[in-house]
């Protein structure tokens, strides 16, 4: 692809959210990853995080002008590397038991951002952003269940190990789940799943607020409603509706902000005073009646699904050929998975 020149091409690079993302990336994760990873002393320490902070800019504007940087690679390339600084630093930690997490994060976060623009081209907003919840679902719920279960075989190491693998086997399941599924999935409307699991996570917490349950039976009440939370959410919200980006992140707040007001009638009325399971079991509906407004409010889109004409491409001058008997090879059929 032909770079950008002039001053025209210059403008767009700089506009980018993918530089822009990327620079603060810099400053706020390659750049001190990276002087950790190098040496110790104060002052070569500096010289590498203001080379590699700085460099990043560069790097990131010199990409746009080679690269055509995609929804998908940007959503991927902004959040991938946190992600793979996190796994980077838990697979260090489970092969080395040492407790310096510096060239993991920074090797694992440049790992993230090289997978994100090899493979985001591939992948569709939502996809993209279905393999981040995927990781982010898929590791909160193996340590939940290894904390629940009480797992100390193998002790932090193995924890680890096990956190940093669901985290990248979510990612597959998140973006085969976008990719794949029988309704469109567009970014926003994974952003609301995190709400509708969390909601879910809280009304489940309701039952067990008020008890003295032991740590197993909170765990796994909590970890049953996030899940159960998950399929209503997908259920009810990204079955039934498009969400852009932005419409997805105000039902999430408004889900936050129901909350707060939920939890501000309990304690107005006292319930808080006589039960923390009246307060949490507000909260929650609160949460939910939130979502349900700004769903009303946004009027957003139905889901468009994914129609077999979007798959299935009939090419009729193939077909003509074909029975004309033209010699030659045509495809006069072709379905996209």
């Amino acid at each position: 692809m032909r770079a950008d020149t002039g001053a025209a091409g210059l403008k767009r690079i700089l506009q980018t959210s993918f530089v822009r993302n990327q620079t603060l990336l810099g400053i706020a994760l390659y750049g001190p990853a990276f002087a950790a990873t190098v040496t110790d002393a104060a002052v070569p320490g500096s010289a590498a995080y203001l080379v590699m902070a700085g460099g990043s800019f560069f790097a990131a504007a010199e990409l746009s002008r080679d690269l055509q940087i995609s929804e998908g690679m940007e959503l991927l390339a902004t959040r991938a590397p946190l992600r793979g600084a996190a796994i980077g630093a838990a697979l260090l930690y489970a092969m080395t038991g040492k407790r310096e997490y510096a060239a993991g994060l920074f090797f694992g976060s440049i790992l993230g951002t090289t997978g994100a623009l090899t493979l985001g081209s591939r992948l569709t907003p939502g996809a993209a952003m279905g393999s981040m919840f995927g990781a982010d679902a898929a590791a909160t719920l193996a340590m939940s269940t290894m904390y629940a279960l009480n797992t100390d075989a193998g002790g932090a190491r193995t924890r680890a190990a096990v956190g940093a693998g669901a985290a990248i086997a979510g990612m597959q399941l998140g973006a085969m789940y976008a990719s794949y599924a029988s309704y469109e999935v567009t970014a926003g409307d994974v952003q609301t799943l995190w709400a509708s699991s969390l909601i879910g996570a809280a009304a489940a917490g309701a039952a067990v607020a008020s008890g003295t349950p032991d740590t197993r039976t909170t765990t796994f009440t909590l970890i049953g409603g996030g899940l159960a939370g998950l399929v209503a959410g997908d259920r009810w919200l990204v079955r039934r509706y498009d969400h852009s980006r932005s419409e997805g992140s105000l039902v999430s707040v408004a889900g936050v902000a129901g909350a707060l007001m939920g939890g501000g009638v309990a304690v107005l009325v006292g319930a808080g005073d006589r039960s923390n399971a009246a307060t949490v079991a507000l909260a929650a509906a609160g949460a939910v009646g939130g979502v349900v407004v700004a769903e009303r409010w946004l009027g957003v889109r139905p889901d468009a699904g994914r129609r077999l004409s979007q798959r299935l491409t009939i090419t009729p001058q193939s077909l003509a050929l074909a029975a004309a008997r033209v010699p030659g090879t045509y495809s006069i059929v072709s379905y996209s998975f």
